[in-house]
């Protein structure tokens, strides 16, 4: 049997400016998904779009960027007001570096809104959409982190609401699966981005099997894979190289 492209479907990646994201974006689009970028800031949405260019056959698709605040249920509300979406991929996110005890309550508020609040808010939305279709399918994808399972010092709130994903990706799988609706997630290890600049590499990479850190397209190919299985539901997709088993 042929496995599907995503020609004729439409794609929303938050979190688009980021390496990952972004990533996501361009292998996403040369599948041939209509790519809805989200992000806050519109002039890095609109460059990325304008290097995806328009795809799809047998019509031409275009591709977006949409600027709001993921953390706000407003934003996602007029998103799927504007926009039928058959893929959502959550990759909006920010780290952590400190410990909790000096973790100021704005902090904590921010980081459980970003890395949770903003995933309840988008599966909840674009999962009614989704469901309200009646068996038409739908396909989301949580990014979350293997600290969610291996936390470090200094990471305590980010680990907790990643590991917040794991719980809720598990619970719709169940709950939106029902109605043909596959809810999954990626757990990447330590991935060659602008958020793991500021580790210590070279001992990073002594703890990893695979002795090297994964690359933003590697977790592209995986949210591929589960964008185009239509099998696949609660996957919790270890990409670390190794790191979990150690």
């Amino acid at each position: 049997m042929q496995v599907p492209t995503l020609s004729g479907r439409t794609a929303v990646i938050t979190g688009a400016t980021g390496g990952i994201g972004q990533t996501i974006a361009r292998q996403f689009a040369r599948q041939g998904a209509s790519v809805v970028l989200v992000g806050r800031n519109q002039v890095k949405l609109e460059r990325i779009v304008k290097e995806l260019g328009p795809r799809g056959r047998p019509e031409p698709k275009t591709h977006a960027a949409v600027c709001f605040d993921v953390c706000e249920a407003n934003g996602w509300k007029s998103l799927v007001e504007n926009t039928q979406i058959d893929i959502l991929i959550n990759c909006a996110g920010e780290t952590q570096q400190s410990l909790l005890l000096r973790t100021s309550e704005e902090s904590i508020q921010h980081l459980l809104d970003l890395n949770l609040r903003s995933v309840v808010w988008g599966c909840k939305t674009v999962g009614k959409q989704m469901v309200a279709r009646r068996r038409k399918g739908g396909c989301i994808i949580n990014i979350s982190s293997l600290l969610a399972y291996r936390a470090v010092i200094g990471t305590s709130i980010y680990a907790a609401a990643k590991a917040g994903q794991i719980g809720l990706t598990t619970a719709l799988s169940q709950e939106f699966g029902r109605h043909g609706i596959r809810v999954n997630a990626i757990v990447p290890g330590y991935i060659d981005t602008a958020m793991t600049k500021d580790l210590d590499k070279k001992e990073l990479i002594k703890r990893i099997p695979l002795g090297r850190f994964g690359t933003p397209g590697e977790v592209a190919h995986a949210a591929l894979f589960l964008a185009k299985n239509n099998y696949a539901n609660n996957c919790i997709l270890h990409l670390d190289g190794g790191l979990s088993a150690v």
